[in-house]
């Protein structure tokens, strides 16, 4: 896995600390298939995605979006900092609906290519992918502007003349207005789940403590994020060589306006 630059660890992702198993269980109630597979569905509508794009999911966790595309035939590689998210990513299901043993290889399930790679320094060639995907407000796992904008010029490396980068995450205009410092849920086995927030509106970062307790223990993880506006990833795209072409304020493509519950910035290079 790797971790180059130096600067300080609060602006690094730290998957063992927080991105690991039990954070996707413990956030579960929140990932439903039925969402993934609609911004899947709306990901190739507003990206206008051929089926012969390469793909590239940039921070792909353990593969929500990432399965799903490679379910519906496309040529798909996924990237994140967490060996420990990667390993839960499942097998594609093959495009035809019934496989049988028989069933030649080329049918079966397969895994789409994975790697563990940090977003600045990626293993992959330059110009080979027609499609980039950064979903999640992943890029706010960077708290400091230029390992940011390090990550956007590495994902402008590996798009080829034309391709798009698609940056999905919460809109910070949204956050401010309706900033929820406490919030608690329940999991299927009655394990106890509470959130603890604060957002320091300056710095753009949200600070977070999460515990829990069940029948399969207890634990705390302590995570920060920063959400910026669209206007400051705007600016930190520009400042890596890629241009806004589109700005969306939910997966159903309508204009983004400051009441908008999500940001979603369509990118090319300039």
């Amino acid at each position: 896995m790797a971790t180059p630059g130096s600067d300080p660890p609060a602006s690094r992702p730290d998957p063992a600390g927080f991105f690991d198993a039990e954070y996707r269980r413990l956030l579960a109630p929140f990932h439903p298939e039925l969402e993934a597979r609609h911004e899947a569905a709306a990901l190739r509508e507003l990206l206008g995605m051929a089926q012969d794009d390469r793909i590239l999911d940039l921070g792909c966790g353990w593969g929500r979006h990432l399965s799903l595309l490679a379910e519906a035939g496309h040529d798909i590689v996924g990237v994140d900092l967490s060996p420990a998210l990667l390993r839960q990513v499942p097998r594609a299901r093959p495009v035809t609906d019934d496989v049988s043993p028989v069933d030649p290889p080329a049918a079966r399930p397969r895994q789409p290519p994975l790697a563990a790679a940090d977003m600045r320094a990626l293993p992959l060639a330059e110009r080979s992918f027609d499609i980039v995907l950064n979903l999640a407000t992943s890029l706010g796992l960077f708290l400091l502007d230029d390992p940011a904008r390090a990550a956007l010029r590495e994902a402008r490396r590996v798009l080829r003349p034309g391709g798009r980068l698609l940056l999905e995450g919460m809109h910070r205009d949204d956050i401010a207005a309706r900033f929820a410092p406490r919030v608690r849920w329940f999991l299927a086995d009655r394990t106890e789940v509470r959130v603890r927030r604060r957002f320091d509106p300056l710095r753009g970062i949200s600070e977070e403590v999460l515990r829990w307790r069940g029948p399969r223990g207890s634990g705390e993880k302590r995570h920060a994020l920063r959400i910026r506006s669209a206007t400051e990833i705007a600016a930190l795209l520009e400042g890596a060589g890629l241009a806004v072409l589109h700005a969306y304020g939910d997966w159903d493509g309508r204009a983004l306006r400051h009441t908008s519950p999500r940001l979603v910035l369509v990118a090319g290079r300039s």
